[in-house]
């Protein structure tokens, strides 16, 4: 199966979960971020800001808030490249184009390398660290500067697969977490 093929077919399975999953699996998987190395020794985490059936991590933006953490989310900058800015509160964002959440326009950039922690989302991954997003490059091109960061893959037990396809300007995840596991890749 080629890369197209398996990204709709991932794209489907995601689709077809119901809102009460999407709620109950993301719960679970905030719980076991929460829980990590990772998380408890980061000062600033980047989290990405959940859109239709990805699996929402409010629940750790707001806890990451409330322990006095630097919480950045990204924000597109051009065709393909996107950077980090830092949030005060759930409340300050707002939403931008195709009904996605951001940053407000005046959100104060954060330099790559200090982030401790990147929540990275994904069509699939494997447990080797391999991701497949959707296609437009974006983390491809942004997690090479977290030169610092723990990289975290964030998905759904029914998007993990055997092998993910990389190319070799992917960058591999260190860890994947699912409603099931915190596993560690490699």
């Amino acid at each position: 199966m080629d890369k197209n093929q398996l990204r709709k077919e991932l794209k489907s399975l995601r689709n077809r979960l119901s809102k009460e999953e999407v709620a109950a699996k993301s719960s679970s998987i905030c719980r076991k971020i929460l829980g990590t190395a990772a998380y408890r020794d980061a000062g600033t985490v980047f989290a990405y800001l959940a859109f239709g059936n990805e699996v929402n991590i409010d629940g750790v933006i707001s806890q990451a808030l409330t322990d006095g953490k630097t919480v950045c989310v990204p924000v597109v900058t051009g065709p393909h490249s996107m950077q980090a800015v830092k949030i005060a509160s759930m409340e300050s964002l707002c939403t931008g184009a195709y009904g996605i959440r951001t940053a407000p326009e005046e959100a104060e950039p954060v330099c790559p390398q200090d982030i401790d922690m990147v929540l990275v989302p994904g069509l699939g991954f494997d447990l080797t660290g391999g991701r497949m997003g959707m296609g437009a490059g974006y983390y491809d091109r942004f997690l090479p500067q977290c030169v610092n960061a723990v990289k975290t893959g964030i998905t759904y037990d029914i998007l993990l697969r055997g092998k993910i396809i990389c190319d070799e300007h992917d960058v591999l995840m260190d860890y994947i977490i699912t409603e099931s596991q915190a596993a560690k890749c490699r």
